[in-house]
């Protein structure tokens, strides 16, 4: 199904369809991945950006940490 078309500018450039970016909620943190599938098709796959905010709190310890000593940590 096509649901919509576009045209490539200089430098490779293109824009998505407006019904593609409301189907698929893509927006300004969208990544798009490129591939080709096993029967050689072309594949298009959108994900969203990863930022500090999506990862802060998925990894647990059981020792206490301290954020301006791990900092200082990085810069000796």
């Amino acid at each position: 199904m096509i649901m919509g078309h576009t045209k490539v500018y200089k430098n490779f450039q293109t824009s998505i369809p407006k019904e593609v970016r409301e189907t698929f909620g893509v927006n300004n943190d969208t990544i798009v991945e490129w591939g080709i599938d096993e029967n050689g098709e072309l594949k298009v796959n959108f994900r969203k950006k990863v930022n500090v905010e999506d990862i802060i709190g998925l990894i647990k310890t059981e020792e206490p940490t301290n954020s301006v000593e791990l900092k200082k940590e990085l810069y000796k």
